[in-house]
């Protein structure tokens, strides 16, 4: 059985540090992603990223940021720790657009392509929690705009 796990690319038996904890984690996710999109709907799937999104935002002190600049700077840290992209966000005429790049498109273990929807809705849960933590109003909200690839963009607005 051991053997079935080896991941020949991560170095070692998978499960050490560098490659082989990243590629055991992918896979963790993988297989977690595989029980709830089997279990749930996909709108209920969704609403469980987006819910854990919104948790992973509760984790980031803003207490000192004060502008868009300082929002990036501050989840660009968290994104980059993790190996979860980058971000871009700027204000544009009817709110804030949000340009995260740079996530893997993929996942190791995710035959059934469930990253492809967790992803963005853990990105939608993150980012409508920080905007709301800043001050934005119940009228406004932040949905997904534009999903290509490592490319996902998000408007935060009316």
């Amino acid at each position: 059985m051991k053997d079935a796990m080896i991941n020949p690319r991560a170095g070692g038996d998978g499960w050490g540090n560098g490659a082989g904890r990243e590629y055991g984690l992918a896979v963790l996710t993988a297989l977690t992603a595989a029980e709830i999109f089997g279990e749930a709907g996909a709108a209920q799937a969704q609403g469980f990223y987006t819910a854990i999104g919104r948790r992973l935002a509760a984790m980031v002190d803003l207490h000192a940021v004060r502008d868009l600049d300082g929002l990036s700077d501050r989840v660009n840290s968290v994104w980059g720790a993790c190996g979860l992209g980058h971000v871009r966000i700027r204000p544009v005429e009817s709110g804030i657009r949000v340009t995260h790049r740079g996530a893997p498109a993929t996942i190791e273990g995710d035959s059934a392509g469930h990253w492809a929807a967790l992803f963005p809705a853990l990105l939608e849960g993150a980012y409508d929690a920080w905007f709301r933590q800043l001050g934005s109003g119940p009228a406004l909200v932040t949905r997904i705009v534009r999903h290509d690839g490592d490319l996902i963009e998000l408007h935060h607005g009316g």
